[in-house]
């Protein structure tokens, strides 16, 4: 493809961003052109130019490490989401009893993701006394909250839903997890997004005397980086397509015979020379080895090496990981005669045989990606950081005549 063809492509793009002394402004240029990349994305939400000021969560950077470190192992769904808590309030409560810990998650997942686990991650503090090594034993009990309280205020009245209990020993602070699975799915179905979450930590009284007077309590200071975190693991339905594969060597079999007949109708109106002639049924009647061979010392089409630096394209904005990759790009051209190492499409072929013939008629097929292999990135997306194990369509795998 030409640079003139190219720029025709882009030319709705162009006409929105020539400033008014009838230059181009390259910035808005860029930021239109990511628009339009993040729509077949189905992104919302994302930050502009100013870089990525969202410290994530370091569950998700691990995540993103683990996965990105070895190549062999895929987590157990293609999307991860964290949600932190928006409740900023204190525990209350009976401290020596019961400490209570209101949480609030807004919870926005598209409707063609399955939800095939959730769990809520909390931040247990102990405090230990002087006797070394004992630990501190509490049940955790986590609650959904309906209602308000105000019934004069029109309220229904509060009440709490279990949803998940367990009894938490520890001797040193530690992440707690508790499966919120069903929960999820019932808010996914329900498509509401806000929801209210009460953690209680009751102290346990087991008859036995302790001799601890060590304390538990759930981490919420957002400065700590152990903020509650609600994560979510969905697939992606909508993208369970299979991609039909085309039958080419027939095709190919046959471009050798067309081949033939265009070269003698050529040579009937002052097309090329009897010697030239003979020399391109020679080159037709080679095999296909010999003719990739021959096609191997010119400019044919391959894939070339190209690293993408998302700072360069103002795309640190929203990527948090990694800060680059290796895209590749396809290069060269397209000649006569294609063979199956470009594996050309039924319609390349017959384009570069009328290039053949005419070149005025139609221009040479072109050099592009025909397959894609994806990369794992972390991102913001709506201000919630998302964890894509496979971000579909970024790195070129093959290219190809089309």
């Amino acid at each position: 493809m030409s640079l003139e063809d190219s720029l025709n492509d882009e030319r709705p793009l162009f006409d929105e961003v020539l400033t008014e002394q009838g230059g181009l402004d390259f910035d808005t240029l860029l930021e239109s052109m990511k628009d339009e990349f993040l729509k077949t994305l189905n992104l919302s939400g994302i930050p502009g130019h100013s870089p990525v000021k969202v410290d994530p969560p370091e569950y998700m950077l691990e995540l993103y490490n683990r996965f990105a470190t070895d190549k062999s192992s895929m987590p157990s769904a293609n999307i991860v989401r964290s949600f932190n808590n928006e409740d900023q309030s204190a525990q209350i409560g009976d401290v020596t009893r019961v400490r209570t810990y209101p949480l609030l998650f807004n919870v926005s997942i598209p409707h063609h993701e399955e939800i095939t686990m959730a769990e809520l991650r909390l931040y247990t503090l102990v405090e230990r006394d002087r006797i070394m090594y004992e630990g501190v034993d509490r049940k955790v009990t986590i609650y959904e909250v309906h209602g308000h309280e105000d019934v004069d205020q029109g309220g229904t009245g509060r009440k709490l839903v279990q949803l998940a209990s367990r009894q938490v020993y520890e001797t040193s602070s530690d992440w707690e997890t508790f499966d919120m699975t069903e929960a999820i799915r019932r808010w996914h179905r329900s498509g509401t997004t806000t929801h209210r979450l009460e953690v209680h930590m009751e102290t346990v009284d087991d008859g036995i005397e302790s001799t601890s007077d060590g304390q538990m309590s759930i981490d919420t200071k957002p400065e700590t980086k152990h903020v509650p975190l609600l994560i979510v693991f969905s697939n992606d339905q909508s993208n369970d397509k299979k991609e039909e594969k085309k039958e080419l060597n027939e095709m190919i079999d046959h471009e050798q015979l067309l081949d033939l007949e265009i070269l003698e109708a050529n040579s009937l109106n002052d097309g090329p020379s009897e010697e030239a002639l003979l020399q391109m049924r020679s080159n037709i009647i080679y095999d296909s080895t010999s003719r990739i061979r021959r096609n191997a010392k010119g400019n044919y089409c391959k894939k070339a090496p190209l690293y993408i630096d998302f700072k360069d394209i103002g795309w640190d904005s929203w990527i948090i990981a990694p800060p680059g990759y290796e895209a590749y790009e396809c290069r060269g051209v397209c000649s006569y005669p294609l063979t199956e190492h470009v594996t050309p499409t039924k319609h390349a072929i017959v384009q570069t045989l009328v290039h053949l013939k005419n070149a005025h008629k139609a221009s040479k097929a072109c050099c592009v990606p025909t397959k894609l292999d994806p990369i794992s990135i972390l991102y913001l997306d709506a201000g919630v950081v998302t964890y894509k194990f496979k971000y579909d369509g970024m790195v070129v795998a093959e290219c190809g005549c089309r």
